[in-house]
Parts: structure tokens; sequence; C-alpha cells
């Protein structure tokens, strides 16, 4: 389903993901009970959308987003808006990973109250995580590789510095080098279309609700294993009307 919505300005720490196909209801990433999330999909099931959608809700409600991109230029819409980045290259991908840490280190150095900083919350998400591993060990590129492996960093204290992590999934391997105890226990999980059966054991999602249909998802949090969803897709169009709309209100 492709929609336009407008964000709740109340409730930044809640971004619709879609609906229950059974009663209509939305279904709702809340941040502030799971605080980082994986999209387990293929290429081309809908994760750009979702990432879309994710960055495009964070800076409508104040934060701030950066989007590592290590597929192909896929976010054009996202130039020149306040608050909102992307990274291609491996050098920019290794110098935003540093800063999201850094940052995150600084907040948790300098605060003791509250799970999450709510008026300034911070996202990144990235697109394509199994190619930028695959390349940069195609590279030797160690020094990419060592920021990669700082994402767990962020799994591990981001909630509390109110920085989140979306990433996506698509090779049991990037699993088990992330960690496959840590995802499931920080991560809630969308896992779009049929996907690899060791997948989705690792991410602890029932094997029965493995294959759902087209524009729809099983939806997991670390409180259970799973539910189907109907997906919310906004086009590039949309994702930028979204973010630029609130932030020049």
């Amino acid at each position: 389903m492709t929609t336009a919505y407008a964000p709740d300005p109340t409730q930044p720490h809640l971004v619709p993901l879609g609906t229950d196909p059974a009663t209509g209801a939305p279904v709702l990433l809340d941040w502030e009970m799971t605080p980082h999330l994986t999209i387990a999909a293929y290429a081309g099931q809908g994760t750009t959308s979702l990432i879309r959608l994710i960055a495009a809700h964070t800076v409508a409600t104040g934060g701030t987003a950066t989007v590592i991109d290590g597929w192909t230029a896929e976010y054009e819409e996202f130039t020149d808006i306040p608050g909102l980045d992307v990274a291609y290259e491996p050098g920019e991908v290794r110098d935003v990973i540093r800063s999201y840490v850094a940052d995150m280190e600084d907040r948790l150095r300098t605060t003791s109250k509250g799970p999450v900083l709510v008026a300034d919350r911070r996202v990144l998400a990235v697109d394509g995580l199994a190619a930028l591993w695959h390349n940069a060990k195609q590279e030797e590129d160690q020094e990419l590789l060592w920021a990669l492996t700082d994402l767990k960093r962020i799994l591990w204290t981001g909630r509390a510095a109110g920085v989140h992590l979306v990433t996506d999934i698509e090779a049991a391997i990037v699993m088990q080098q992330l960690d496959a105890d840590l995802l499931r226990s920080a991560t809630a999980t969308l896992m779009i279309g049929p996907a690899d059966h060791d997948l989705a054991r690792l991410l602890g999602v029932d094997p029965l609700l493995e294959r759902p249909g087209d524009g729809a998802a099983i939806w997991r949090t670390p409180a259970n294993q799973g539910r189907e969803l109907d997906l919310t897709y906004i086009t590039a169009e949309q994702a930028r009307t979204l973010a630029l709309g609130t932030v020049h209100h």
C-alpha cells in the first residue's frame, strides 16, 4: 500500500510501519520499547521504501537521520534536506559510523536521565549492509570492516542515548558478524517476502510465518515470534514532502 501521512508531533517515538490485516489497526515501531530495527529482505522487496519512511519521519518529528546506501544512489530525494544526510562512498560510511558512535558515547557521558533523548533523536539507517561487508573484504578495507563492526556498539547502548540503528539483513553470515543473539534481543524485525530458513531461525521468527504474501511482512519484537502485517510504502516524492513539510513549518 502506498500512502501519505502526517506524523503526530506529540509522539515522535512512534513510526507507522503498516496495518494488521485482520483488524486494520496500525502497527507501530516504538523506539522507546524497541530501540532498533532489522529488515530481513532481498533486494527489491521494499527495504528502501521503509528506510525512506523512517528517515523522513525522524526528521519530520524533530530528529536527525543518516542513510548509508551500500547499493546505488537510491536516495536522491533526500538531497538538501536539513537534518537528513546520505553516505555512499566507503570513506563517508566510515566517518558516519564513527561520528554516530562518538556522539552516542558523548551523550552517555553527559546524561544519566531517561532512556531516550526525544527532542534530539538520531537514526542511522543502513541499506545494503551485506554489499558493504562484501566489498570491504574484497578491497581489504580494514577500516571499513572495523567501522561496520562498530555498529554493534550502537545496538548495545544506543537506546540510552536516543541513537537508533536500522539495518537490512539478507544473509545469515551477516547476522553472525553483527552477533545474532544481540540482534534478536535488541531489535524488532520486519521479514519481507521469502526468507532464507537459517536467517529466519537466527532472527527468532516462527518458521510457519516465513513467507508472507506480496505487500506484507512478518513483524517480530523481542517479546514474540512474529505476526503478519500489511506494509506501508511511500514513494521518494512522498518521503521528501514528509521531511520538508514539517522541517519548514
